[in-house]
């Protein structure tokens, strides 16, 4: 309601300061204005405002959205005769009454002239251009408003696809990762280790955690650290002597927010392609928090060089890209050092959502 009431005041304004222009242009500082003398203008203005208003919201939007051009054409047509006549008539009506003479005092040039009833065609091209000039300014409004329109829509379902997109990609779960886990859960158990316990217990955790994140947009970096080290001591189990894993965090983590899973496929990739079960293989993870700053490396060794897995890799590298660029458009630099023996992630977040206290 106040946005409608607004607008109406806008167009208000807008109109009447263009009528006040257009009134008070013509008169030489010599002039004295005559507001009976205008009458007959304001009346033919207010008539051809109707109109602008009348194709903008009703001819336009009805006939030409429906391809009624016939129809369309027709009204145009009945409101520019109507128009004519209607002008003729007001200038006709207040030339008897002696309206439309000019004032006499502080006259020092000629007199205004008579209009000569003589000449029909004047008394039709005047008012044939202003009534073509308005029909451009409404056709303009409506196109214009059309356009602003679909704008706004086409930005509103770009919101509602990268909505879409998001949940999704925060929905994605490795499948490696689980396989793998419960072949470690599996072996354990069959093995009767002291550890099966610990690793079903850290495998639930990891799972509920992905999963009560789904709908959530920022969460504690200190929260997604702790996921990131039962992460990193569930995958241990698998490889107690081949691997070294190197997780070091700087900074002040508490302070600070991030979308939940941000780093995770980035260290899913380097157990996955970094670890190998013939040579002794380091993982090197750290997240360095500064201010308004979070900075996040991860280095390994490629191990693994199969061709459906390096496809693999490059679509979790490209759906974690493309959710950076949903949730921090304007606010991470990614960058990706991949050489044959090696793989680095270096990804840099610019001011996140600090915690207030």
């Amino acid at each position: 309601m106040y946005k409608k009431s607004t607008k109406l005041l806008l167009h208000f304004i807008i109109w009447t300061g263009i009528l006040v222009i257009i009134i008070l242009m013509p008169l030489h500082p010599d002039e004295i204005f005559s507001l009976k003398r205008s009458i007959p203008f304001i009346v033919t203005y207010l008539y051809l405002v109707c109109f602008f208003y009348l194709n903008a919201n009703y001819l336009t939007v009805k006939l030409i959205s429906d391809k009624n051009y016939i129809l369309y054409i027709v009204g145009i047509s009945i409101s520019l005769l109507l128009y004519i006549y209607f002008h003729k008539y007001i200038v006709s009506l207040f030339m008897q009454l002696n309206i439309l003479l000019p004032p006499q005092p502080l006259m020092k040039r000629p007199p205004f002239p008579e209009m000569n009833r003589d000449f029909p065609l004047a008394r039709v091209v005047l008012p044939l251009s202003q009534f073509f000039l308005f029909w451009g300014l409404s056709t303009c409004y409506r196109l214009i408003l059309e356009w602003l329109s679909t704008n706004r829509k086409n930005k509103e379902i770009e919101t509602e696809k990268s909505t879409i997109e998001l949940a999704y990609l925060k929905a994605q779960i490795n499948p490696h990762f689980i396989f793998n886990t419960l072949n470690t859960i599996y072996s354990l158990t069959i093995n009767k280790s002291d550890k099966a316990p610990d690793a079903i217990l850290l495998y639930a955790q990891t799972v509920r955690y992905t999963l009560d994140k789904l709908d959530i947009d920022y969460i504690s970096l200190k929260e997604e650290i702790d996921y990131i080290t039962q992460y990193i001591e569930l995958q241990s189990l698998r490889f107690t002597d081949s691997l070294n894993i190197e997780f070091e965090t700087k900074g002040e983590v508490e302070k600070y927010m991030i979308a939940p899973l941000t780093f995770i496929s980035f260290i899913e990739n380097a157990f996955q392609y970094g670890v190998s079960s013939h040579y002794p293989s380091t993982i090197s993870i750290c997240i360095d928090v500064t201010k308004n700053e979070i900075h996040f490396i991860s280095k390994n060794k490629k191990y693994k060089d199969n061709s459906l897995q390096h496809i693999g890799k490059h679509i979790g590298i490209k759906n974690v890209q493309r959710k950076l660029n949903l949730i921090y458009p304007n606010y991470h630099k990614l960058l990706i050092k991949e050489k044959e023996d090696s793989f680095c992630v270096d990804l840099l977040i610019y001011s996140p959502h600090i915690i207030k206290k």
